[in-house]
């Protein structure tokens, strides 16, 4: 029985990445200038960043609606008997919520599939790479089960590091206090950050972007400790930065392959332009 993958606009992965694989995405839901966009779909990452600079208002995100997953649960049925729904971690979106209420719709309008959900626990493209391992041994002809195992190997081995060039949109956003933009500010810091059980931590706040860039080189090769990786490099409007950080890891890590991409506009609606990081795990 062929299986296919579903989840959510978050996994930020290339299109040329994902080509010809039974991989569907819900897109999560972006408000920016009284105008509401699906993420990926009606607007692209260097179109929502340059509005972001103008806008007066913060912009705000929404989780795909159950009929958004179910839509892409159809599409997946299409071509498999099985589908594996995996959301973004349900500690940051309801998108998770979402696709529960999608399959319970699916057991009805689709008796004919099976579908199971499954919470990443994580996101941007730390789920993109969970999601591209799965819908790669689906192809390959992995059983439901098999690729349910790798998947929740992978939700404990993918790490997700980066740092942000600013805190503004987070305290734009009351995720920090002002106190903590105006001291990073100052200060010149550049939080390295980590998703770790889907949660969102501060690792440490080094001063230049070249310290922040030569850390997350150094937690990804301390992490997977000489083995056999695959990496995507994500940045927001840092192309240069993201071509040097993949410099960097292909020169400390056992790259077996690596990639670089864009951190959807439902990510950087709440983290501004500058951020810059990568994900990654090892390879079977």
């Amino acid at each position: 029985m062929a299986t296919a993958i579903v989840s959510d606009s978050s996994v930020s992965l290339p299109a040329d990445i994902t080509r010809g694989l039974p991989l569907f995405l819900a897109p999560l839901e972006v408000r920016i200038d009284g105008r509401v966009y699906a993420d990926g779909v009606d607007i692209v990452p260097a179109e929502f960043y340059a509005r972001l600079k103008s806008s007066a208002e913060l912009p705000t995100t929404a989780a795909p609606s159950p009929g958004a997953f179910l839509d892409a649960i159809r599409r997946a049925g299409e071509a498999a008997d099985e589908v594996v729904c995996m959301t973004i971690s349900s500690e940051l979106s309801a998108a998770h919520s979402a696709a529960a209420e999608a399959v319970r719709l699916a057991e009805t309008q689709l008796p004919h599939l099976s579908v199971t959900l499954v919470d990443s626990r994580s996101a941007g493209a730390a789920q993109g790479l969970i999601a591209l391992d799965a819908a790669r041994s689906a192809v390959s002809g992995a059983s439901m089960d098999d690729v349910l195992a790798r998947m929740a190997q992978h939700i404990g081995d993918t790490h997700f590091i980066g740092y942000l060039d600013t805190l503004y949109y987070l305290w734009r956003g009351g995720r920090v206090p002002r106190l903590f933009m105006w001291m990073g500010s100052v200060l010149n810091l550049k939080p390295v950050l980590q998703l770790s059980a889907g949660r969102i931590g501060l690792v440490e706040r080094p001063r230049t972007e070249t310290k922040a860039l030569a850390r997350l080189t150094a937690i990804a090769a301390e992490r997977t400790a000489g083995r056999p990786t695959r990496a995507a490099v994500m940045h927001a409007m840092e192309p240069e930065k993201g071509a040097m950080l993949a410099e960097q890891l292909r020169a400390r890590l056992q790259i077996e392959e690596l990639f670089i991409t864009e951190f959807t506009p439902a990510i950087g609606a709440h983290t501004g332009p500058g951020l810059v990081g990568c994900a990654f795990h090892p390879v079977d």
